[in-house]
């Protein structure tokens, strides 16, 4: 049974349950207060009986009396010790009430009694007999009018239910069709997706904030999301396919040149071997790069220890400053500031960001440390080419490169300042990058003392 067969059923079943219960509780309530007004009204009746009786003359002529006295569809008896009847006043001795058991009671006595299909409301009275003895006056009143009342109770209320439970299932058929739709229509559409392999909205044909439009935008959102990091997967493949493509082919010439004339030229088969050695190194570098910036955030761990972040800026700068024989100029406001982080990924972020200033900087670069009231500053400055303002929010796509056609004599991949991004936010740090094309560059690095607080 599918959703909107169980929300049409179980809606439906669920009112008629309530309705039954809601009609059952009026029909006996009903039931039960006309026959305690029926049994208060033959009690009256009784007891107007017994006080007339008691204030008239011994010689009465009972017989007589009591049908003065007897109403409508009743009937009076005289019942004695012994159970039976003395005095029996009917409108028809063949009436169904004279079949009551007479029943000798003492004391006063009302109740409801039913023979067959007809009920019958009952009060006893003792009084004193002809003869001296104690005797039952019983008067007996036919209440065939209360079963007449409850049975056509019982067709309005059969028919009210009818009433209610078609409109009921109706609009459970109406309310199912809300419901089901917007899920329809996102089965339809991952069913396209899954069969076109293309990613696609659920259409929203109006405004509203309840749950199923919600699901619906947040199916939308998800499809964005999912087609982002789709292009985002192939941009990163083909790039990656094309930055592996120079080094390869470069291996791939040098390979064959050697095999040609590397026995019998000592010079093309140390060009060749080192070239060979050149491309494979910075495979392997640009292949690390590329594994770190795929991992997710489940396993790009941060081993967090206490560290001194001006020490770890001085020795980046102290090596670099060995490998490229360039000057580094390091100021810090202070010679310890400790802080909570990664020192080895930090020391990492140092190297990316002064190799970038260096390679693309003749002059010093300069590297201050200070601290702030939230954290740590670091400021890497260099006075080099510059980047124009409309690639500087492009600086952080891997494999992005502002002038494509140095590559070759830098070195570089694309792929350090998103990697020196990704390890400043594990920190809870930010990174932004100011430059002026022509002037230099200015990377601000913000990192907090305690990145758990």
């Amino acid at each position: 049974m599918n959703i909107k067969n169980r929300i049409t059923v179980f809606s439906t079943v669920f009112l008629l349950l309530v309705l039954l219960l809601a009609n059952g509780s009026i029909y006996f309530v009903f039931q039960k207060v006309m026959r305690d007004e029926a049994v208060e009204r033959t009690v009256t009746q009784m007891d107007t009986i017994t006080e007339v009786l008691h204030s008239t003359d011994e010689n009465l002529d009972m017989p007589r009396f009591l049908r003065a006295y007897l109403p409508a569809d009743s009937m009076i008896r005289v019942i004695s010790q012994d159970n039976a009847s003395l005095l029996n006043v009917a409108p028809s001795t063949s009436s169904e009430m004279t079949k009551l058991p007479a029943i000798y009671r003492e004391g006063e006595h009302s109740e409801v009694s039913k023979i067959g299909e007809t009920l019958y409301t009952v009060a006893v009275h003792p009084i004193i007999w002809e003869n001296g003895e104690v005797a039952t006056l019983e008067l007996v009143e036919d209440q065939t009018a209360i079963a007449n009342t409850m049975r056509v109770l019982q067709v309005i209320l059969t028919i009210a239910t009818l009433i209610i439970l078609i409109p009921s299932f109706l609009g459970g058929r109406v309310l199912s069709k809300l419901i089901v739709n917007p899920i329809v229509s996102m089965i339809q559409t991952m069913e396209e997706i899954q069969k076109r392999g293309t990613f696609k909205h659920i259409p929203l044909e109006q405004k509203s904030n309840d749950e199923l439009a919600k699901m619906a935008q947040t199916f939308n959102r998800m499809m964005d999301l999912l087609e982002a990091n789709y292009n985002k997967q192939e941009q990163f493949v083909s790039d990656a396919s094309h930055e592996l493509k120079t080094p390869l082919t470069v291996v791939e010439s040098y390979a064959k040149l050697l095999k040609r004339w590397g026995k019998e030229k000592p010079d093309v088969l140390d060009e060749a071997v080192e070239a060979i050695y050149s491309e494979a190194v910075r495979m392997k570098e640009m292949t690390q790069q590329m594994l770190l910036l795929a991992k997710d955030e489940s396993q790009f761990t941060i081993d967090y220890e206490k560290m001194n972040i001006t020490s770890v800026a001085k020795e980046a700068a102290r090596n670099l400053e060995k490998a490229f024989q360039r000057s580094i100029v390091v100021e810090a406001d202070e010679e310890e500031i400790s802080l909570e982080g990664d020192a080895q990924k930090l020391k990492q972020v140092f190297f990316i960001l002064l190799d970038n200033a260096i390679k693309y900087s003749s002059e010093p670069v300069n590297l201050s440390i200070s601290r702030t009231a939230s954290g740590v500053q670091l400021d890497i400055k260099d006075k080099g080419e510059g980047i124009p303002a409309d690639e500087v929010d492009k600086v952080y796509d891997r494999f992005y490169r502002v002038d494509k056609s140095r590559t070759r004599e830098t070195g570089g991949s694309g792929l350090g300042l998103p990697i020196a991004k990704r390890i400043v936010e594990a920190h809870h740090g930010k990174i932004k990058l100011s430059s002026v094309d022509g002037i230099g560059t200015t990377v601000t690095v913000h990192l907090p003392l305690n990145p758990h607080l």
